[in-house]
């Protein structure tokens, strides 16, 4: 019998492999993608190979020449990749790729761009950062006092 709950495209399964393909939305304990995508995975174990995810929820991720608009993991490794929002528990790795905003506890970052760069310990040659905690800080009070004014001022 179908589930008429269950789309095309989600996929459950303990171990899914996708090549030149992709997939709505993914729950897997291990998922390896080359060549495709998916909006959304939920596993313990990804990788991706010249492939993108939307949102990922991953105990460990690993991006070679591929992208990511969220990623949160424990761990987090990017090698020539491009991320908008990486958050790691413990450790995010990026060589020679680009993230809009990386938090995590420990940050290792190799010839890479960061756009905000929030991590306790960072370790990182060749590194461009856009703002750091204190950049970003000041920066989003500064934000918040220019929309209060103007919020003040349409009122009047």
């Amino acid at each position: 019998m179908v589930d008429p709950d269950r789309h095309k495209g989600d996929v459950e399964a303990t171990t899914v492999s996708i090549r030149q393909g992709g997939a709505r939305s993914i729950q897997a304990s291990e998922v390896t993608i080359k060549q495709g995508g998916a909006a959304q995975v939920q596993a313990d174990q990804v990788t991706i190979t010249q492939g993108g995810i939307g949102v990922a929820r991953v105990q460990s991720a690993r991006v070679v020449a591929g992208g990511v608009a969220g990623l949160v993991a424990h761990e987090a490794e990017l090698q020539a990749s491009a991320a908008q929002l990486v958050l790691a528990r413990d450790e995010a790795e990026l060589e020679q790729s680009a993230a809009g905003i990386v938090i995590a506890r420990e940050a290792e970052v190799e010839d890479s761009a960061v756009g905000i760069l929030v991590a306790r310990r960072v370790e990182g040659t060749n590194v461009r950062v856009l703002m750091g905690p204190r950049e970003a800080l000041a920066f989003g009070a500064g934000l918040g006092l220019v929309l209060w004014l103007l919020s003040r001022w349409r009122s009047s």
